[in-house]
């Protein structure tokens, strides 16, 4: 098939029941070989959970969509406003920090090989 639509509400949020926010990662209702792509809702001071992408050799492009977040990157805090991308290395550890009212992204991440 040369194409394959999705809608967030076509995958369950990962994020845990004691989470506000939510997140869904929809690689596979898209179907995609190498690349990620998720969408996260953070609620006011909302904070993921700290983590790299060493062994599976991932990068990740970080997108806001509404709202504004901090990404602490190793000993970094990167501030990102809507409409804003941030690329991250696979090695770095990383954390996302809601600092809005709400803030949407979206999140895409492919290997390196």
């Amino acid at each position: 098939m040369p194409f394959t639509k999705a809608h967030v509400s076509d995958a369950a949020s990962v994020l845990p029941d004691d989470v506000k926010g939510e997140m869904w990662m929809l690689r596979d209702e898209l179907d995609t070989d190498a690349l990620g792509f998720s969408v996260l809702a953070l609620e006011r001071e909302e904070v993921t959970k700290s983590h790299a992408h060493v062994e599976d050799d991932q990068e990740e492009i970080y997108y806001v969509v509404e709202g504004g977040v901090d990404v602490v990157v190793g000993d970094r805090r990167v501030g990102l406003e809507e409409d804003e991308a941030l690329r991250i290395s696979p090695e770095e550890e990383r954390q996302i920090q809601n600092r809005d009212h709400f803030s949407q992204l979206v999140l895409v991440s492919a290997s390196v090989e």
